[in-house]
C-alpha cells in the first residue's frame, strides 16, 4: 500500500445548472471561492464542491415529504461545520430555510436544529409545547437545508466549532465493515481508543464487523426516526468521516430498498487527494477493486475513479503543486 493517507478533496455533484448551483453554495457559505476543477465549475473551500452540468434532473434528490430520496445511494449528504445556534436568522436573510427535524413519530411540526429538541429520549407533542415555553434549549446541534437539485446539506456544530466546509456522511449496509474497507484499501485508520486516563491507543479492526441495525432515534428528518447504530468512522489525512446503516430496512420505507450506485445521482462521488496516482492504481488493482474510470489526465493533474463499499464512487486525484 502507498505510504500516504488520502486527504478529503472534493464532493462531486450533478446539476441541471452548474453555475447557478455554485451561486447558491456561495450564498450559503460566503467564505468559499468560485473556481473550477477538472474542467467543471466548483466551490473552492476546505472541501471543494465540483459540479457537473447534466441535461436531465439527477436522481437521488431529497424528498421533504418522506424525509429521504426515492433512491438512496451510499452518499447521504454533504455539509459544513458551523455554530448553528443562530443560523435560522442568518440563512433566512438569504432565503434559505431549514428542513424540519421531527422529535417523535407523532410530531408534525419539528424543530429546525437538534439543539432545540428534547434530549435524551422521544418527546410527545405535549412535551414539546412545554419545552418551547419553559425549556432551556442547547446551543448548536445539527440542521439541514436543501441545496440545488435536491442535494441534502447538513450544518453541524456549536459555539466552539471551527467553521469549515468539510463534512460528508454515508449510509452502508454494514457501517463497521465499510470502515474496515477504508483501512484495508485506502490506508485510513479507525479512531483511537481513549482510555479513562486520557491516553489513546490504536483501535483494532471491527471483528466481527457485521451487525443488525439498531432502533431508530430522534430528532430526525423522518417521522419514523433515523437508525444511527451501528455507527463507524474513519480518520483520513485531513479529518474524519462517519458511516450509518441503510435506513430502508424491513417495512420502514414500505419495503426494503437496497442502496443504489452513487454515479449519476445529485451526490455523485467523493474525492480524495493522493501523492502518487500510479502507485494507488496499482495497489487497488492488486486488491481487486472495481475501476470505474482508468487513470486519466485532468487540467490539474490526473484522476482515477473506483467503486467503494455499496457502490459508492470514489475519485482519487493527484494534483500538481
Amino acid at each position: 500500500m502507498p505510504s500516504d493517507t488520502p486527504l478529503l478533496h472534493h464532493a462531486g455533484l450533478n446539476s441541471l445548472d452548474a453555475e447557478a448551483a455554485v451561486d447558491w453554495y456561495l450564498r450559503l457559505w460566503p467564505a468559499a471561492d468560485r473556481g473550477s476543477f477538472a474542467g467543471r465549475p466548483a466551490v473552492m473551500a476546505e472541501m471543494h464542491l465540483v459540479i457537473q452540468e447534466v441535461e436531465q434532473a439527477p436522481a437521488g434528490a431529497f424528498d421533504p415529504d418522506v424525509g429521504r430520496p426515492a433512491e438512496q445511494s451510499a452518499f447521504w449528504h454533504i455539509g459544513a461545520f458551523a455554530n448553528t445556534t443562530d443560523h435560522d436568522q442568518e440563512l433566512g436573510a438569504i432565503g434559505v430555510g431549514h428542513l424540519p427535524l421531527y422529535v417523535a413519530p407523532d410530531d408534525d411540526q419539528g424543530v429546525w436544529r437538534s439543539g432545540l429538541a428534547p434530549y435524551p429520549g422521544v418527546a410527545t407533542a405535549e412535551q414539546m409545547a412545554v419545552l418551547e415555553s419553559d425549556g432551556e434549549p442547547r446551543p448548536g446541534g445539527f440542521s439541514y437545508v436543501l441545496g440545488p437539485d435536491g442535494a441534502l446539506f447538513e450544518l453541524t456544530g456549536g459555539p466552539r466549532t471551527n467553521p469549515a466546509l468539510a463534512h460528508v456522511h454515508f449510509f452502508h449496509e454494514q457501517p463497521m465493515c465499510a470502515a474496515n474497507w477504508y483501512v484495508d484499501h485506502l490506508g485510513m485508520s479507525l479512531p483511537p481508543v481513549r482510555d479513562e486516563d486520557g491516553t489513546e491507543s490504536t483501535r483494532p479492526p471491527h471483528e466481527p464487523c457485521a451487525a443488525e441495525p439498531g432502533a431508530p432515534g430522534w430528532p430526525s428528518l423522518e417521522r419514523a426516526g433515523t437508525i444511527r447504530a451501528p455507527r463507524a468512522s474513519v480518520v483520513h489525512g485531513n479529518g474524519s468521516m462517519s458511516f450509518y446503516p441503510r435506513q430502508c430496512h424491513g417495512e420502514r420505507c414500505g419495503a426494503p430498498q437496497p442502496l443504489v450506485p452513487s454515479r449519476g445521482q445529485v451526490l455523485d462521488h467523493v474525492g480524495f487527494r493522493v501523492a502518487d496516482l500510479d502507485a494507488w492504481a496499482a495497489w487497488l488493482d492488486s486488491r481487486g477493486v472495481v475501476i470505474l474510470e482508468e487513470p486519466h489526465d485532468i487540467p490539474e493533474g490526473r484522476a482515477l475513479m473506483i467503486e467503494g463499499p455499496d457502490r459508492l464512487a470514489i475519485e482519487l486525484v493527484e494534483v500538481r503543486q
